[in-house]
């Protein structure tokens, strides 16, 4: 095979790729036109790429509609994916760049009901640090951690975690108006900030972790004491949103829109 066959090469598998990506849980069946504009190909070329995904199972098309879905053999590879996939395994080596980036505690924390609970932490080398124990549990409503969850939950749990609110500290949100617009500006920051909100000493920053079916299922934090904590927390932030999008990728959640394709 020559250079430029190579090239050529490479270039169809992308563009295959880019097809199966396509579909996702809003739209489970496709036509060709629509297919056609989300990757800004030729409908030739793009009925050429849909005849050899059918072909290898890979795609099926429903003879009555013209539509086309998913095939089996993306259900098998995605059972096998489903068994592999270990969130600490993913997670840990991610969280270990973190604290060397930063000398800060990473922390890993799940969603259970309206608790999180640590789920992993590599902790700070340094001598002064914030450290939790693994296992322990935490309501939702109080914290970056917390936050960065709820913030990306449905908006009528806001209102019933309203309800909950207590002073923790002198900096804890206890309004129910300020706290829901907390959320609001967490959502769409996509991160949460806290320096002395649940615990006096501690600052923190949180990002959410997405899983395949685009719901938050915990966050990755990083924090320390608040006398360490730098009161320009947009290096902390934007290694964290980084570091939450890199876990929730590899959990399938996908959320870039598809580029033009010459």
């Amino acid at each position: 095979m020559n250079e430029k066959n190579g090239e050529n090469s490479v270039r169809s598998i992308q563009r295959a790729f880019k097809i199966l990506l396509c579909f996702n849980w809003n739209e489970r069946e496709l036509t060709l036109t629509q297919i056609t504009e989300k990757i800004g190909l030729a409908k030739s070329t793009v009925s050429r790429l849909l005849g050899t995904l059918e072909t290898e199972g890979f795609l099926v098309k429903d003879g009555k509609s013209n539509r086309y879905k998913l095939g089996h053999n993306i259900y098998y590879l995605g059972l096998i994916a489903k068994e592999s996939l270990d969130l600490r395994a993913i997670s840990h080596s991610i969280m270990v760049e973190i604290t060397k980036l930063t000398q800060e505690t990473t922390n890993l924390y799940m969603l259970d009901n309206l608790d999180r609970i640590c789920f992993d932490q590599v902790e700070s080398p340094l001598s002064i640090k914030r450290s939790v124990k693994i296992g322990e549990r935490f309501p939702v409503w109080a914290g970056a951690t917390g936050k960065s969850i709820l913030a990306h939950m449905d908006e009528s749990v806001w209102q019933d975690m309203t309800k909950e609110l207590r002073p923790l500290t002198e900096k804890t949100i206890i309004d129910p108006q300020e706290f829901i617009n907390e959320l609001k500006a967490i959502r769409a920051n996509g991160y949460a900030v806290s320096v002395g909100e649940k615990d006096y000493e501690v600052g923190c920053v949180a990002a959410p972790i997405f899983d395949a079916n685009r719901n938050v299922i915990g966050c990755i934090s990083i924090s320390g004491p608040s006398f360490r904590f730098p009161k320009d927390t947009d290096y902390f932030c934007s290694v964290i949103v980084n570091a939450a999008r890199r876990i929730s990728k590899q959990l399938g959640y996908y959320e870039k829109s598809l580029e033009h394709m010459e």
